[in-house]
């Protein structure tokens, strides 16, 4: 029995394994198995709305789970969650971000968005969203994304069935060449920010040294960039620090003197 024949006959089940290990954070193709079951449904050997049922069955409790941790254990799950993503830097203010401009209404796209799957249940935990509206928008942006993609592939099931075909008759070349496309963007992701990580290192100032250039009276200014969330989880600053979020730096930028020493920390 070959992949597509697999997939059309136990869709129910591995479609939901595929969502929750993307729940958790292992980057699993959800997307491409979900225009297979749409193309399959298209020829009558699959259920669509079957598979997406399933999909919400098994992808609320998770979710809900996600949300009980961030509700519980507050913005410290979320830094830990962001961790694992291949920008861990930007995903806390991204997803923060989307969430105070859109608020519970952004779990709508965010299985749209890479990353976000996994840190927007416990981000609406967090903000102390209610358990029954989580679960109202939960519920409908799964229906939403799964239906997007299964509808897609039944749209275009014919021209899936094309690409699928070519695909199997490349075989093992094709899955090579993605697997090195795959392995090589993950090593670029990790050189890059390994060299920013360097460059922030040979820049950096150690705190005794910053401590006593303010016992000393010296002209040091401080800027500290960190997230509401940060604050949130720890609400303590370096005395004489100005907050400003890096989204508002641009409206701050011309009042920032630079004629004195500055210091900019964000964690």
């Amino acid at each position: 029995m070959d992949t597509v024949q697999l997939l059309g006959q136990y869709s129910v089940v591995i479609l939901p394994a595929l969502v929750v290990a993307e729940q958790v954070g292992i980057p699993l193709p959800a997307v491409p198995a979900l225009l297979a079951v749409g193309a399959l449904a298209a020829k009558g050997h699959a259920s669509a709305p079957l598979a997406v049922a399933a999909i919400v069955v098994v992808a609320l409790p998770v979710d809900l789970l996600w949300y009980e941790l961030g509700r519980r254990r507050g913005a410290s799950v979320l830094s830990n969650l962001c961790r694992l993503t291949l920008e861990p830097d930007s995903c806390v203010r991204r997803t923060e971000n989307l969430f105070l401009r859109y608020g519970v209404k952004a779990m709508l796209v965010s299985k749209f968005l890479p990353g976000l799957t996994t840190v927007m249940p416990p981000l609406s935990g967090i903000f102390a969203v209610a358990r029954l509206r989580f679960a109202c928008f939960e519920v409908m942006g799964v229906i939403l994304w799964a239906g997007f993609w299964t509808g897609l592939g039944y749209l275009f099931s014919d021209a899936i069935e094309v690409v699928a075909r070519r695909a199997a008759g490349l075989g093992r070349a094709l899955g090579t060449v993605v697997a090195l496309a795959v392995v090589a963007y993950l090593v670029l992701k990790y050189v890059r920010r390994r060299l920013f990580l360097r460059r922030l290192r040979i820049a950096r100032i150690a705190p005794d040294a910053l401590k006593a250039k303010l016992d000393a009276g010296d002209d040091v200014l401080i800027l500290d960039f960190r997230t509401p969330l940060d604050v949130i989880a720890a609400p303590y600053v370096i005395p004489g620090a100005r907050w400003i979020t890096t989204d508002a730096l641009d409206e701050h930028a011309s009042k920032i003197p630079h004629d004195q020493d500055l210091v900019v920390y964000c964690t």
